[in-house]
């Protein structure tokens, strides 16, 4: 396929923002578990995203699978930084406030959610998100991470009976 036509098979950049910003946002709220720092987030993804639209390769990389690596980097990135090594940690008795309340606050399996995503680190939350918030296949998520897709499979079972010995416990 050559350049011209892959730059065909590009949608305006208004649409994928209009089409994947919730779920840039929910990835990101969940790995961050913070409203403000997501909308920071998420608002460095698309301006990175917009930036490097030109040199975007829809044969490399689905449009959602490149925005959340955006993500995924600009997130990492705050959870290194210091205004986030000074963040105290989330209190016992946390509340999820949020005014999308299409997606935090919608119901108590919302907020139970929350506060399992709470107790996991943020690379095991990273990681459940990749599934369950992007819905990207083990293959997408192997090719994202560079790892074998057997590994991406055990590792999610692995995961998910921690979560639910967590549910367990409580």
């Amino acid at each position: 396929m050559g350049q011209a036509e892959q730059q065909k098979e590009k949608r305006c950049f208004e649409a994928v923002y209009e089409e994947y910003y919730d779920c840039v946002f929910r990835y990101a709220y969940t790995l961050l578990l913070n409203r403000e720092d997501a909308e920071d987030v998420t608002s460095e993804t698309f301006i990175a995203a917009y930036t490097h639209y030109d040199s975007y390769d829809p044969a490399k990389a689905s449009v959602a699978v490149w925005l959340i690596r955006i993500a995924h980097n600009r997130a990492v990135n705050f959870l290194r930084s210091a205004a986030c090594r000074k963040r105290a940690d989330m209190p016992e008795d946390f509340e999820i406030s949020d005014e999308r309340a299409d997606f935090t606050g919608a119901s108590d399996a919302s907020e139970a959610v929350l506060r399992l995503y709470a107790r996991l680190s943020p690379e095991e939350r990273d990681f459940l998100n990749l599934r369950y918030v992007m819905e990207l296949k083990d293959k997408e998520i192997a090719s994202l991470l560079g790892l074998p897709e057997k590994t991406v499979n055990k590792r999610y079972q692995r995961l998910l009976a921690k979560c639910r010995s967590f549910v367990e416990t409580t």
